[in-house]
């Protein structure tokens, strides 16, 4: 009976601690925003998506924990807009916030970066 009760004990014990560490994550937005923290944003956003790099805003993520990026719109030698060129859908990402660490989440691979250096706060 002892036998038992020791690996059952175990497994209960271990199952409080994950539940513990994984705290839902919430959505969030930067407390502050440099020159660092922005390319922190765009080496995760190129990271997860691929393509060049983007440009992003200095208010990127202050007021709305969602941000959409819109792809370019391809233009012929003619430079008019090729027709169905610009239906492509935009990209989303999310700043959230879990465990007191600031992640961008990519919902189209559902992609969770770690933002290093990237501190943001509850919305």
């Amino acid at each position: 009976m002892a036998k038992l009760l020791l690996p059952l004990a175990t497994l209960f014990a271990l199952g409080g601690c994950q539940s513990v560490n994984s705290e839902p994550a919430k959505p969030a937005i930067l407390t502050s925003v440099n020159p660092s923290v922005i390319t922190t944003l765009q080496q995760a956003i190129q990271q997860a998506k691929g393509g060049a790099l983007v440009t992003l805003s200095d208010s990127v993520f202050t007021k709305r924990s969602e941000l959409l990026i819109d792809h370019a719109m391809s233009k012929g030698s003619d430079g008019r807009v090729i027709m169905g060129a610009h239906n492509i859908k935009s990209e989303k990402f999310i700043l959230q916030l879990r465990n007191n660490q600031c992640e961008l989440y990519y919902p189209k691979k559902e992609l969770t970066t770690v933002l290093e250096g990237v501190t943001c706060k509850e919305l």
